[in-house]
Parts: C-alpha cells; sequence; structure tokens
C-alpha cells in the first residue's frame, strides 16, 4: 500500500525476536540494537568477536540490501562480511553479518559534543560527502539519509553511514517500487514528489541528487534543530517540500556563519539543476569554507549545556585500511590538506585498533568468514595508475595565502592525485589475456536470463563455505561461482564456470558457461570487475605473491559483449 507520500509502505512480517543467548547462523546473539520494517538488528559474537546481524525476509529488497553492501568497501560505510541463512533446514531470512559500529548516532552526538561550525565542517559534513561521492560512485544510492543512518564511530570519531535497506542499485537491477522508492517522508526531494503526484506507472528515476538532497536536511537540522519543512504528522509536509523556502538556518541561529548558511540554503533548492551535482563538488566547497573560517566558526552552535568552552577541532585519525577506493585515498589527502590550513600548529595522529573479523571456517549454509584481520587489507596499487593534472600555481600575487592554498586543494582533489595510484609509479603490469570474442550464443542466453551488457551479478566463489572467506588463486586457474540471490531471470544457485588470473595488483577473470540448477548450460561472457571503478578486475587482497593470489569470496560480474 502507498504511504501518505505517495511511496510504498513496507509491511513485512517482522524477524523472530530472539532473546540473549540465542544461536542464530553460527552467531550468539547478545541484544536487539534496532527494528523495522526492513529487518531486525541484533548485537551479536561469534569466536569472541562482536558484529551487528541483521535478519531480513528472503525476498527482492533484502536480496537487494546484500547487494548494495557488497559493492561497498569504504572505511566510513559499515562494512559486510558476507550473510548466511536461517533457519538452516527451510531458509526464509537472510542473516546479513555486518561490522558492529560502536558510537552515537548524529542526532544524538551533535545533542550531546555541541560543536562549532567548524567542528561540524571537519568531523562530520566533509568526511561524509566524501564517503557519499564514493557511495555513489559504486552504483549505489543510499535514498534514506538522515542522522539516525549515520553513527559517529566511537574508535575513531568518523561518520559512518549504516542500513542499506532502503539502497537502489543504478545499473543492472529490478526495480522493486514503482511510484516512489522506500525512505523517510520528511527527507524527500521536491523531484521526488513531483513524479509521485504526476506518476503515469513507470518506477521512480532515483538518482544522487535525492541523497544530496536529504543531506541537506540533515545539516539544516544540525544547524538549526528544526526540521526545514516540517514533520510527517503535518499534512502540509509535500506542499511545503514542493512549494515554501524555510528561513535560513542563519536567521533561526546566530551562531551559524553565513556562508554555511548559504550552503545549506543552496542544498535545498527546489530545482535539482540549480543544486549540488554531486558530493564530490559539495565537498570541494567545503573545503573551500573551512579554509576562510574565521572566529565566528569557534564558538559552539547552540549556547548552553556545557560546552561553552571551545577547542579546536584535531585531526582525524589515520583511516583504517579496510577496503580504500582510489576516491577514499584522494579525499584524505583533501581532508588532511584542509586540516593543515584549519587548524594551528601540530596534532598528533593516533592509530586504529584493527576492525573486528570473523575467524574461523563454517560449513553449510552458515555464515563463514576471513580467518586474520590482515585479509580484509588492501595494500597494493591498482595496475593502471591515472596521471594527475597538474597544480596551476597561483598567478595573483595579492591574493590570500589562505585562498591558493584552498585553490590547491580543490586542485588535488579534482586530479585524483592519490598515494597508491598517480602519485606513485607502480609495478609493470603482468601480460594479460589477449582480447576475446564471446562464446557463440551468448548474447541470446544474456537476452533468455534478463541480463544485458553493463548489468552486474553477485557471485560467490565456493558456495559451499558461504559467500566469504579470502581464497587462494593461481594465474590462470579455472573456477566455478554460484548465484546466491536471484538477479534478474538468473535463478539462485546458478554456476558460472571461467578462469581467474593474477595482475600485478588486481585479479582478473572471464566466465563463459553458465550451468543451471535445471543442469541445463548455456554460454555466457562475464567479467570479473569492481562496480563504480570502470576497471576490469578486482583487487588482490594482501598477502597475495607473484605465484599466487587472494581474492575475497564475494565477488561481482559484469555482462560485457566481449572480452577486452
Amino acid at each position: 500500500m502507498p504511504d501518505g507520500s505517495g511511496g510504498q509502505a513496507w509491511s513485512e512480517t517482522p524477524a523472530p525476536r530472539f532473546v540473549p543467548g540465542s544461536e542464530v547462523a553460527g552467531f550468539t546473539i547478545e541484544g536487539t540494537i534496532a527494528s523495522g520494517s526492513f529487518g531486525t538488528v541484533y548485537r551479536a559474537r561469534r569466536s569472541g568477536r562482536p558484529y551487528a546481524i541483521k535478519l531480513v525476509r528472503i525476498y527482492p529488497r533484502g536480496d537487494r540490501e546484500a547487494a548494495a553492501l557488497r559493492l561497498m568497501r569504504h572505511p566510513n560505510v559499515v562494512a559486510f562480511h558476507g550473510y548466511g541463512f536461517w533457519p538452516e533446514d527451510d531458509p526464509c531470512f537472510l542473516v546479513l553479518a555486518l561490522e558492529l559500529v560502536e558510537g552515537r548516532t548524529l542526532d544524538v552526538w551533535v545533542e550531546q559534543e555541541n560543536p562549532s561550525a567548524l567542528e561540524l565542517v571537519m568531523r562530520v559534513l566533509l568526511p561524509f560527502a566524501l564517503t557519499l561521492a564514493d557511495v555513489h560512485a559504486s552504483g549505489v544510492v543510499h535514498r534514506d539519509i538522515k542522522e539516525a543512518n549515520i553513527v559517529m564511530r566511537e574508535a575513531d570519531g568518523q561518520p559512518v553511514l549504516v542500513d542499506f535497506g532502503a539502497a537502489g542499485l543504478k545499473e543492472g537491477a529490478v526495480r522493486l517500487t514503482l511510484r516512489l522508492p522506500p525512505g523517510t517522508p520528511e527527507y524527500r526531494s521536491p523531484e521526488a514528489l513531483r513524479f509521485a503526484k504526476q506518476w503515469e506507472g513507470e518506477p521512480y528515476p532515483f538518482a544522487p541528487g535525492d541523497d544530496l538532497w536529504a543531506m541537506g536536511v540533515v545539516i539544516y537540522i544540525l544547524l538549526t534543530r528544526e526540521l526545514p519543512f516540517g514533520d510527517r504528522s503535518d499534512p502540509g509536509l509535500t506542499r511545503a517540500i514542493l512549494e515554501k523556502t524555510p528561513p535560513a538556518p542563519h536567521e533561526l541561529n546566530p551562531r551559524v556563519p553565513l556562508a554555511l548558511s548559504e550552503l545549506c540554503m543552496g542544498m535545498l533548492e527546489k530545482d535539482p539543476e540549480n543544486r549540488y551535482p554531486d558530493a564530490k563538488a559539495l565537498a570541494e566547497d567545503l573545503v573551500d569554507l573551512c579554509t576562510q573560517a574565521d572566529s565566528t566558526w569557534r564558538p559552539p552552535l547552540f549556547p548552553g549545556n556545557g560546552h561553552e568552552k571551545h577547542t579546536a577541532p584535531a585531526a582525524p585519525p589515520e583511516p583504517r585500511r579496510r577496503l580504500p577506493g582510489r576516491w577514499w585515498v584522494a579525499a584524505g589527502l583533501a581532508l588532511g590538506a584542509a586540516l593543515l590550513l584549519c587548524v594551528p600548529g601540530d596534532t598528533p595522529r593516533t592509530a586504529l585498533p584493527p576492525s573486528p573479523t570473523m575467524p574461523g571456517g563454517n560449513s553449510g549454509r552458515k555464515v563463514e568468514a576471513p580467518a586474520t584481520t590482515a585479509e580484509v587489507t588492501r595494500g597494493a596499487a591498482p595496475d593502471k595508475a591515472p596521471i594527475p593534472a597538474p597544480v596551476a600555481a597561483a598567478t595573483n600575487s595579492e591574493e590570500p595565502t589562505m585562498m591558493k592554498k584552498s585553490k590547491t586543494v580543490r586542485t588535488l582533489i579534482a586530479a585524483g592525485c592519490v598515494a597508491s595510484t598517480g602519485c606513485v609509479s607502480t609495478p609493470k603490469p603482468r601480460p594479460m589475456p589477449s582480447p576475446a570474442e564471446c562464446p557463440p550464443g551468448a548474447q541470446a542466453a544474456h537476452k533468455r536470463l534478463g541480463i544485458h551488457p553493463g548489468n552486474v551479478l553477485g557471485v560467490c566463489l565456493n558456495s559451499m563455505m558461504g559467500c566469504l572467506g579470502v581464497m587462494p588463486v593461481r594465474d590462470g586457474q579455472p573456477f566455478r561461482a554460484a548465484m546466491e540471490i536471484q538477479e534478474a531471470r538468473v535463478p539462485a544457485s546458478t554456476m558460472f564456470d571461467g578462469n581467474l588470473y593474477l595482475g600485478t595488483a588486481r585479479i582478473y577473470g572471464r566466465f563463459i558457461q553458465a550451468t543451471l540448477p535445471t543442469g541445463e548450460t548455456l554460454p555466457v561472457c562475464l567479467e570479473v570487475m569492481v562496480v563504480g571503478e570502470h576497471e576490469r578486475g578486482t583487487w588482490a587482497e594482501a598477502g597475495s605473491t607473484a605465484t599466487e593470489g587472494r581474492v575475497q569470496g564475494s565477488i561481482s560480474l559484469q555482462v560485457v559483449e566481449r572480452f577486452k
């Protein structure tokens, strides 16, 4: 049934309630973290290590959440360790194994910490904008950005994006809702609501701009402690989002710097053409604001509550090297440069403890995970490195030094100059298999299976161990990959046969045959890739050598028209 704003109101049967001590897919339940229409999240433990596990029904929406999480490998996105099934004898729930992010939700954090405008930008808004840029580059739109889904991680003070239950995939995914995707009414964009009012039966073409609008709502709330357009109990909420302009944050809270207030209002423009084109552009302007911040940015945003004495924000600790993407490393350089400009004096950097992993093995359909932290750490550079654009020197000698530095930071961001790629030389790549045509009949088989060039299928390299673990690979080794979750008309349990090849820092693969659960075989043309990177192959895990690579058991295969 539709909700009050034209979206789909999801009311799935909730997952069973487990009491502490219950065993679920190899995990021991310790308590409930949250429960909602998309599933229940529990604090759990396995082999002495803490996890968050989420139970969602084996249903297209649950499958989509697992697929979105599989694509995201980022230090500021809740880590996905894999999934299992429950109950084991007759599964009806997916058990998603997630990083347990210890910390406070953003609304609680900002209420208790009462940060200054400068702290808010440097500790929350800038790193979160950079994170959102990576999420979108991976082909995922979160679609439920709000304070409750951003956790300020206690270990390092970084904002972590959680709860991908409403996430959408931009490519290769069947639309599950028509009039509007799921989400929270107060954070819906005007274009989404206009689409609902004029709906003619087509699915809503969601986009990263929906997340950016929601982030604008979040910023407004952080600066004013008020919703810009009212809440869902107000029958005029939809009209307000479509037609009304809220008071600017600095009008409601004089402690908000004018430039930050204007940035927020720019994010809430009704016409998407007048808003930021992407999260990267937003991050660039946040860096600019920071470098020009004066003393008015340093008092706490709200008077009272014991935080009047303010200290300059410390540089964030080193990000955990879980699975960094190239853009995140570039963002780290920009963030570090901005901190050098905004915070006087030397600021110590602290090392982080290793993130938890699941040691040990498992069998059947329960979740199994890597044995060591090193197995989920990427330490190698990609095979091909983009050449960074040169940083232009300032020509106006009277231009303020801070502005010159700001422009340098923005150029670094735009150039993508990163330590692991464009800023350092990389080893010479290994020779790769020659380009080849797809097997005869592959295109017809793709059409029958409902998949098209560019579509992505998530597969497991060892279905007997779940969809987890780090596996050894020899150059040219034959491999069989299994579909655990149905995509398009490719049924679960479909097997794909192909070969994996070792690159300098990536592992490549070509899969040419599908075996359906009925036993029928079909020719296919699938290549291993990382969604959002637009490059062949997946990252080689730490511990890979010249003769034996290591690869995550969960990989993505892209449908191609020929092997390049």
